[in-house]
């Protein structure tokens, strides 16, 4: 099924004056718990990852799943994205139909069931070096792992780039801080695991540093870097993947 999308979203200046909470993706499978549950796996293809050589992207696009009910994180994440990157980043909304099918626990999706359905719903939708990124607020597992934040594919034929991201665990539900630090913490925890997923996918060696690590619980999300570490960088920087110089314009994700 195609996926329904609104007027794209414009993300300019960031609105936030405070320091945004480093944070974003994976390339492979920003997990959390490292205990594996046994569960039967839905009946959906699986994508597959590849290498490739590292290269520039032409465009990253965030879909917004219509069921994601707090998104005062995007603004920020698009802006800090924007610094960064060479490639245009965009926003479209999406109602990608997530079914009961799709389901590896009562409660919990596969994650790879979900990629597979971003492929299929979002094929028509920019070049072979789009990468695409599912925004959405549903729990997830895989085969390994108890739950995972992220995780992203790369097929080969047809080429695609695809990331899977849930905002269940990444959101903050603390009402003791402000509406705008809650934004600010969800952005930079996404905003890790996306920058990660970005690099990998564009063909960089997973080398597990800096922002490359792996981060098995929240807390480890929060505590590792938000930059890549100086050889990773170079090689971005060359690849025409991250600017040399980072964008003005809005606040810099940075180090809490």
């Amino acid at each position: 099924m195609k996926p329904r999308f609104l007027r794209p979203r414009r993300a300019g200046a960031c609105p936030f004056a405070a320091h945004l909470v480093a944070a974003l993706l994976v390339a492979a499978c920003l997990a959390a718990t490292a205990a594996p549950a046994q569960a039967q796996q839905p009946r959906t293809q699986q994508p597959q990852r590849t290498a490739e050589a590292l290269g520039p992207i032409d465009e990253v696009v965030l879909y917004v799943q219509g069921d994601l009910k707090r998104q005062d994180f995007i603004q920020p994440l698009v802006c800090a994205l924007r610094r960064v990157l060479v490639a245009p980043v965009n926003v479209a909304d999406v109602d990608l139909p997530l079914g009961s099918e799709l389901l590896v626990t009562p409660t919990q999706y596969d994650v790879g069931a979900i990629a597979q359905r971003v492929i299929e719903s979002t094929a028509a939708d920019g070049g072979a070096r789009t990468f695409k990124y599912l925004l959405h607020p549903h729990d997830m597992k895989n085969f390994r792992f108890r739950y995972v934040f992220a995780m992203s594919y790369a097929t080969a034929a047809p080429p695609h780039h695809v990331g899977v991201v849930s905002m269940k665990r990444l959101d903050v539900d603390d009402p003791g801080r402000s509406r705008d630090e809650r934004a600010q913490i969800a952005a930079g925890r996404a905003y890790k695991l996306i920058l990660k997923s970005v690099a990998l996918l564009a063909g960089l060696p997973d080398t597990g540093g800096c922002v490359l690590a792996f981060p098995r619980t929240l807390d480890e999300l929060d505590q590792k870097s938000a930059e890549f570490c100086p050889a990773d960088r170079e090689a971005l920087v060359a690849a025409k993947v991250l600017k040399a110089e980072e964008s003005n314009g809005c606040v810099y994700v940075s180090e809490r």
